[in-house]
This record gives C-alpha cells, structure tokens and sequence, in this order.
C-alpha cells in the first residue's frame, strides 16, 4: 500500500481525506502535536515537523512514497520548499503533487506567482517526478469575511470589476488525491484548477444576497485604504502588499481564465460559488 505524507491546512486536509478513505496510508505534516477525531477515525496519522528545522524532515519522510505539497503565502516560501524537497529526494519519495497557483511563474510581476513559480522550478530540477496543481483563488477566503458581512451585510476589496475563476478547496483537493492515487498517469503534467465560472466581487455579492435572503454589498476601496485597513488589523507588510497585488491583477482582468482540468482529471463539473454557499449558510447566520 502507498504511504503519503500531506501538508496540513485545509486542502490538505481535505486532500488527506480523500486518500485515506481510497485505502491509502495517509500522514498529515505538522507543525506541532495536534488531535482531530475526524481524521484519526480515518485511520489518518500526525508527523510532527518543522520546514524550518531540516533536521526534523527525516522521520516524516521514512518510508514515503508520495508527498503532497502545499506551502502558505509567507516570505520565505522558497526557503522552506528547498528543505522539504531535499528531505524528500534523500528519502527516496516518488512523486510529488504540488498545489501552487494560477499563474505561477518565476520571472511572474507579483509576489504570489514568483514564488510559488520557483518552488516549482525547485521541484522539476529535483529529478523526481511531478504533478503540478494550479488553482484559482479560494471560495473559502470569502469565509474570512463573515464577520462585516454580518455585521454591515457589507465586505470589503480593491479589485473593482475585475473577474476571478474562483475554486472551491474541495475540487483542489479532489484533483491533488486523483494525481496521487492515480500516479504515472499525471506525471509531468499542469493543471490549471478553476472553478466553472469567472466571477468579480460583485458577482459574489450578488450570489450572497440570493443565497442568503438579505442584501450583500461588496464595496470597492482604494488599495491604500484597503491596506491600511489590513494593517489595522496586524497584518505585516509584505502579506498587505502580496493580496493588494493580486487584487490589482483581478482588477487588470489576468485572472479570469478557467479551464476544464476539474472535470478531465476527477470527471466531475467544479462546485459553483452558489453551491458552496449553499453548503456553508450556517456560518453566515
């Protein structure tokens, strides 16, 4: 039986899942200890380790077959990525199935698309095989502003009318575990992860007043406003500049592409936004 190792956060999670239920032996890469009955009655293990600390890789990766690979948006990405890469060559894993982003490119304009355009470059100079997953923007960042949609029916961004193939985390993860279990099949290719429909902020609002029986606005600031308000909220500099970025790029119109690559991998049509609310109305309540 293959044995994976996933990175933990939400598409690995979810990713994790999807395996361990499939019969793999699934263990989830983590920072520290941590307990979830939900995946422990999976039969999913807990490998404690630092990208950080090269020294504690080793053990996490013993015996490894596949590794999925999701990095978050910090600054030294690349750095951690270099570690964790390392650590899996020296172990001998077989394929690595990296969740990157739409767009990712090493010579790309903005942070977000730089970095994780040399983490894959990182991965295909490693000699081992590959499957690279490109997704758009998340339907779930939207769950991070529930707080002002409930309080002033109102969220907040600069990226005016500008159209995004936003995907829901669970199409990611369902392509990720196809490529993992499927193996050979999916080496050496890139897909591009979209969900079936190019939406701006306003569309989104709209979807969440339909949903939702009351009125949603989205209202469109200034990037200086927006990032002072980032900041107000303790949010560092170089974080406040990657999102402003991405939503000048949004705006700009380079993030509305979609592809076909949920459906062609896992046979399945992406979740629509409207979908996803549908599934999520109790957090909104």
């Amino acid at each position: 039986m293959s044995k994976v190792l996933v990175s933990s956060g939400n598409i690995g999670s979810a990713t994790a899942a999807i395996l361990a239920k499939q019969g793999l032996d699934v263990s989830l890469l983590v920072r520290k200890s941590e307990s979830n009955p939900e995946l422990e009655k999976l039969g999913i293990s807990f490998m404690v380790a630092d990208a950080a600390k090269p020294e504690t890789l080793a053990k996490a990766f013993e015996g490894i077959d596949a590794f999925f690979f999701v990095s978050p948006l910090i600054e030294n990405m690349v750095e951690l990525a270099a570690n964790l890469i390392s650590a899996a060559k020296v172990a001998g894993v077989k394929h690595i199935v990296r969740s990157s982003a739409n767009g990712a490119n090493p010579n790309a304009p903005i942070a977000m698309g730089k970095l994780h355009g040399q983490v894959e470059q990182l991965i295909k100079n490693s000699g081992i095989a590959y499957t690279i997953v490109q997704p758009s923007t998340f339907f779930q960042n939207i769950l991070g502003s529930i707080p002002t949609i409930k309080s002033q029916q109102a969220f907040y961004g600069s990226s005016g009318e500008g159209k995004n193939g936003l995907v829901d985390v669970r199409d990611i993860a369902a392509v990720a575990a196809t490529a993992i279990a499927e193996g050979a099949v999916h080496e050496g290719k890139t897909y591009i992860v979209t969900g079936p429909d190019a939406i701006s902020n306003y569309d989104v609002a709209k979807i969440l007043s339909e949903q939702l029986g009351t009125e949603i606005k989205y209202v469109d600031l200034p990037a200086e406003d927006l990032g002072k308000a980032y900041k107000s909220y303790g949010m560092g500099y170089w974080i406040i500049n990657a999102l402003l970025e991405l939503d000048n790029i949004t705006k700009l119109g380079y993030v509305a592409n979609l592809s076909d690559d949920v459906k062609t991998v896992t046979g399945k049509a992406p979740i629509s936004f409207a979908e996803f609310i549908r599934d999520n109305l109790a957090a909104f309540k």
